[in-house]
């Protein structure tokens, strides 16, 4: 299971970035790879947490991810900083994914067609020296309909007790929320899931809130956008006299 965040001693401790296709032979093609800004654009905002994003990201091939560069000094906090000041771009495995950029410097990494589902990417970029990671998990919606963030439709259950984020990841974690902020989660584990049958098993693993009758496994389907369980309970929150069964949206 992958901590819900990447810690700020993960953050400041990046120290280097992987580096990426050289760039093409044609003088007049700006390196996509490079910084299109520098200087007084971009302000160095000293010893900070620098990030694109704080949990692993879950996405198809061929998908395009923009780069956006941020810092923090606290959990939960984005600071957003100059797009065209991000250059040293790279991603490891190597190969996996081409970079460009829009017109305004924002860097976009696209996840190569042909990269395997269950692929773990890291993509790299430094800003003013100061190194920026961001982990990418490859999976395909055909064989895993679940990834993705979902909302319980609560309307015909007791106050409180309707889930407002239910996480699943491509790499297979998962986190239940009843009251989202920032980067707090109530639970969370691993997950495992069988397409074909609908099969589904949820392995909770730690958290802030447990209530006592969550019920882990049975089948999930996946129709019309609404995520519907048999014999799956993820329990009742102290804020509720009982657990919702409602549908899930995204």
């Amino acid at each position: 299971m992958k901590y819900p965040f990447i810690s700020m001693a993960v953050l400041l401790g990046v120290a280097g970035c992987q580096s990426g296709a050289p760039a093409s032979g044609n003088a007049s093609t700006p390196d996509p790879l490079k910084a299109t800004l520098s200087g007084d654009a971009c302000p160095d905002m000293g010893q900070k947490a620098y990030f694109f994003w704080m949990e692993p990201r879950s996405v198809e091939p061929g998908d395009a991810v923009a780069l956006f560069p941020y810092w923090t000094d606290m959990p939960g906090g984005y600071n957003r900083l100059p797009p065209g000041c991000l250059g040293d771009l790279g991603v490891y495995p190597e190969g996996t994914a081409a970079f460009s950029r829009q017109e305004d410097g924002l860097a976009i990494a696209t996840i190569g067609p042909d990269v395997q589902a269950g692929t773990r990417l890291r993509l790299d970029g430094a800003y003013n020296g100061h190194g920026l990671t961001g982990l990418v998990e490859v999976f395909r919606a055909a064989d895993n309909p679940l990834v993705g963030t979902w909302r319980q439709e609560g309307r015909d259950c007791v106050s409180g007790s309707a889930v407002q984020e239910l996480v699943f990841t491509g790499g297979g974690d998962f986190s239940v929320t009843w009251t989202p902020f920032e980067v707090y989660k109530d639970y969370w584990g691993s997950y495992t899931f069988d397409a074909q049958t609908g099969a589904i098993s949820l392995t909770v693993e730690s958290g802030n809130q447990l209530p006592e009758d969550v019920m882990p496994s049975g089948i999930a389907t996946v129709s019309d956008g609404r995520l519907v369980f048999d014999g799956v309970s993820l329990g009742t929150p102290r804020s509720a006299a009982e657990a919702c069964h409602g549908a899930f949206t995204k």
